[in-house]
């Protein structure tokens, strides 16, 4: 043998391959060892016999220091051994008292915008490490935090490498509908040419602001393209996203400039992907609808837009009411010919001319319903969130998706 191996240290390796006992075990042992009972070891350790639980237990965040010298005494092991055992218990009887992984934090600083969760209320605080990992946990229903993954971002039509802006809020949101849409799964056929048929139908529902959208979500569940709402997350200028999951379109979209007609043309706007995108898609799983800059991703939003304003309220017919546009009745009578809720006539025309009516939005703000009642029926709000899993059985139990 060289020196070196006469060095080796059994011991050493032993310890390491198998960790000690808990202070428990230790104690258990040490009084066997001597032969003596439990009381007969509290008299040698001068100490009651609640003090002595709390700390071979760690049932307690209060102890007496200097019972810490003479159970390190009577078990023959250092003081350092028995205060490490001692607060392995304690992490786990009192996991808040104790310090919080290093590398779980840097997991969650690294794939999560703090500071945004706590803006839409998802989080109270962005300091609270357990109650965040908590919180994200119940949310996706993971058993470790080290189990979420940003989505793929090579989204579909973009040709860059640039990591987008806000990618783990966009992560955070894009997720959460994939979820969503994985607990749905979807038992019905999708097929192209049944949503093409079904399509006209939809623009009178505009009309029916009450329940004219939760008729065209059930509508297209049944043709196989799941669709669901989910709350903005403010800082993202998010409209919507098409996905693909199991082969089956899926779309998500949100409230996005606070406008009834807007829910509408986004959803005709991601429609469209699905009509004419859906081979490309298949091949990125998803397609976001934001600002994105690059041209290839543009020139998709643009052709996208323009077939969800030409099926809603074309150009031609928002240029047919311009000159009317102050005579309500008119606009009213001009919306119900072209089967349209009259709140369309004036968010096109302030998209169309707001450069030279500043009175355009003001206009467009006045006419706009309120569609509070279907954000209550189909919304998780961010600040109140169940689960995905359980807002999913809650969505399927109210004959929405059935």
């Amino acid at each position: 043998m060289s020196d070196g191996n006469q060095n080796f240290n059994v011991d050493e390796l032993l310890g390491n391959l198998f960790p000690k006992a808990t202070l428990n075990v230790l104690f258990e042992q040490r009084i066997q060892e001597l032969n003596i009972t439990p009381t007969k070891a509290l008299e040698i350790l001068e100490m009651e016999y609640r003090a002595l639980q709390s700390i071979i237990n760690g049932s307690s965040t209060r102890v007496d220091i200097r019972n810490f010298i003479s159970l390190a005494s009577f078990l023959k092991i250092s003081r350092e051994e028995v205060i490490k055992l001692y607060y392995n218990a304690l992490e786990g009887n009192f996991p808040e008292f104790t310090e919080y992984s290093q590398k779980k934090k840097d997991f969650i600083n690294n794939n999560f915008d703090l500071a945004t969760l706590k803006r839409i209320g998802f989080i109270d605080s962005i300091s609270d490490y357990q109650k965040i990992e908590n919180k994200i946990l119940k949310h996706f229903n993971l058993k470790s935090i080290f189990e979420y993954k940003l989505p793929n971002q090579e989204i579909a039509f973009s040709s860059g490498v640039r990591k987008p802006k806000n990618i783990y809020s966009k992560g955070f949101w894009l997720n959460s509908a994939i979820d969503a849409f994985d607990q749905f799964s979807n038992p019905y056929r999708y097929d192209r040419a049944r949503l093409m048929e079904y399509f006209p139908e939809i623009r009178w529902q505009t009309t029916n602001v009450e329940s004219g959208l939760i008729n065209v979500i059930s509508d297209l569940y049944r043709l196989g393209v799941t669709v669901i709402y989910q709350s903005p997350i403010p800082s993202l200028h998010l409209k919507g996203a098409t996905m693909v999951i199991n082969d089956k379109p899926c779309i998500v979209f949100t409230d996005y400039m606070g406008f009834y007609s807007t829910l509408w043309h986004t959803l005709c706007h991601e429609l469209s992907h699905v009509l004419f995108d859906f081979d490309e898609i298949k091949r990125f799983k998803y397609h976001v609808s934001d600002d994105n800059d690059e041209l290839p991703v543009k020139e998709k939003e643009k052709s996208a837009d323009y077939f969800a304003s030409e099926f809603l309220l074309s150009i031609e017919k928002v240029e047919q009411v311009k000159p009317h546009i102050n005579n309500r009745r008119f606009v009213k009578e001009f919306a119900k010919r072209h089967q349209v809720h009259d709140s369309f006539v004036y968010t096109y025309y302030a998209y169309r001319y707001k450069d030279i009516d500043p009175k355009a939005w003001a206009r467009a703000k006045t006419h706009n319903p309120s569609f509070n009642e279907f954000i209550k029926n189909v919304e998780n709000p961010w600040s109140e969130a169940q689960s995905i899993d359980e807002h999913v059985k809650s969505l399927k139990n109210n004959n929405i998706y059935s």
